[in-house]
């Protein structure tokens, strides 16, 4: 078996050797954990990542720089919300904002705040398989950052590749989205697999 862990190195996901255990709930679904940080894909982003359950294939094209210059900014927190260190806001929530438990609680602020479609960084003859590499690379960069700025909590970075659909006249479309794990609030499916139209792949960084 395979023994790798994922480093930043030159804007790509490289592997290096490691003592740490690689742990598989199911082929082809991938799940493994690190010291900070577990993994799950679904069938759809594995097989975009080359389908090897122990080994992805790292991004050819590195992390565009506005990319990666917007995680290295860090974050900090505002009404109980993770947002980058230049949100100007002292305050979040409002009359005319309420918080409420759905998309406008702290998570769903979160994964639309922190929402980036790749595909407009990137060149648009960029493959979906790769878009889906960059967008795991680019949340080990979030990772780090998150790391970094000694925000509390744990967070999860999901990245979301749209598969092609032949009746709709659109190009790639790749997001990559982050929220604090917080009891009672949730943004996907517990169940991967359910997102047939997706590929998905959901980092776990423990702070």
């Amino acid at each position: 078996m395979v023994k790798c862990v994922y480093s930043i190195l030159l804007g790509r996901l490289e592997r290096i050797p490691s003592g740490h255990p690689l742990k598989f709930k199911s082929k082809p679904l991938l799940s493994y954990a690190l010291k900070d940080m577990a993994v799950r894909t679904n069938r759809q982003m594995l097989a975009l990542l080359g389908g090897d359950p122990e080994f992805h294939e790292p991004n050819t094209e590195p992390v565009p720089d506005s990319l990666a210059n917007r995680a290295r900014e860090g974050f900090k927190e505002v009404d109980g919300c993770v947002v980058p260190r230049s949100f100007e806001a002292i305050s979040i929530w409002s009359e005319k904002q309420p918080r409420a438990n759905n998309a406008d609680n702290e998570t769903g602020f979160e994964c639309g705040l922190s929402k980036v479609h790749l595909e407009d960084f990137v060149d648009e003859d960029v493959p979906l398989s790769e878009l889906a590499r960059i967008g795991c690379a680019y949340g080990m960069y979030l990772r780090q950052a998150l790391l970094d700025s000694r925000v509390s909590g744990d967070f999860r970075i999901i990245v979301s590749a749209q598969l092609p659909d032949p009746t709709l006249n659109v190009g790639n479309v790749c997001t990559v989205r982050f929220h604090k794990i917080r009891p009672g609030q949730t943004w996907l499916d517990d169940d991967l697999e359910a997102y047939k139209e997706e590929a998905i792949w959901v980092f776990e960084v423990r702070g």
